[in-house]
C-alpha cells in the first residue's frame, strides 16, 4: 500500500486546470495524487478519461486512484519511465496528436520508447499471439489450450504480459507451467 503522505497532493477543478499545471509542472520527477471532484459535483468534475488524455500529453502516466471523501478522488500520477506502451495507450496518443493536444514533452517520451524498443514491446500481447512455449505448455496439458482460449480477452492479455514482462528464463519458465496447469484444471491465475 502506498502512504498517501510521501506525496504532495494537487487538487483541480477541470481539465483546463489540469492541462496549465502540467504545462508549468511536467518536468519534474516526483509522482502527485491528483484530488478531483467526483460525477455529483458535475461544476468541478473531471473524467478519468480526460485526466488520461492530459497526462499522455505531457508524458505522465496514471496510476492506482482512491476516495479522498464523499466528494472527491485521489490519483496517482507520475512521469513516465521508460516502460512499455499498450496498444489503448498508443492510440490515445495517436488521437491527441492528431487534435494537435500532445506537448512536446510527450512527444519526446514516446520518441524515447520507440528508440529503445518499448513502443512495440507489447503488440504480440496486445494482438493475444501465444508465444511458442506457452503453447508447448498448453497442449503438454490435455485441454489446457483450449481452456486457455476460452477465457476471456482481457485475462489472457494479462497473462501474456505477465509472462512477457518476467525478468528471466526460470521465472518466464515457472509461470508458463503456474498458467499451463491452471489452464489444464480450467482455473485462472489469481494474482498477477
Amino acid at each position: 500500500m502506498i502512504e498517501t503522505e510521501n506525496f504532495a497532493s494537487v487538487e483541480v477543478k477541470s481539465r483546463e486546470e489540469l492541462r496549465r499545471w502540467l504545462t508549468t509542472n511536467h518536468a519534474q520527477q516526483e509522482s502527485v495524487w491528483l484530488v478531483t471532484y467526483k460525477k455529483h459535483r458535475r461544476e468541478w468534475y473531471v473524467s478519468v478519461a480526460d485526466i488520461l488524455d492530459e497526462v499522455l500529453c505531457f508524458g505522465w502516466v496514471d496510476g492506482i486512484r482512491r476516495r479522498l471523501d464523499d466528494d472527491r478522488t485521489m490519483q496517482m500520477i507520475s512521469p513516465r519511465k521508460a516502460q512499455h506502451w499498450a496498444k489503448t495507450y498508443k492510440e490515445r496518443a495517436q488521437k491527441l496528436i492528431e487534435q494537435g493536444r500532445m506537448h512536446p514533452a510527450g512527444l519526446a517520451v514516446m520518441e524515447e520508447s520507440k528508440r529503445r524498443g518499448l513502443w512495440d514491446f507489447m503488440e504480440e500481447v496486445d494482438a493475444l499471439v501465444l508465444p511458442e512455449d506457452l503453447v508447448a505448455a498448453l497442449e503438454g496439458y490435455g485441454e489446457a489450450r483450449q481452456n486457455f482460449e476460452a477465457a476471456a480477452p482481457s485475462y489472457r492479455r494479462n497473462v501474456l504480459r505477465w509472462i512477457k514482462l518476467a525478468k528471466t528464463s526460470p521465472t518466464r519458465a515457472k509461470r508458463i507451467r503456474e498458467v499451463a496447469v491452471a489452464a489444464f484444471q480450467n482455473q485462472k491465475i489469481p494474482q498477477m
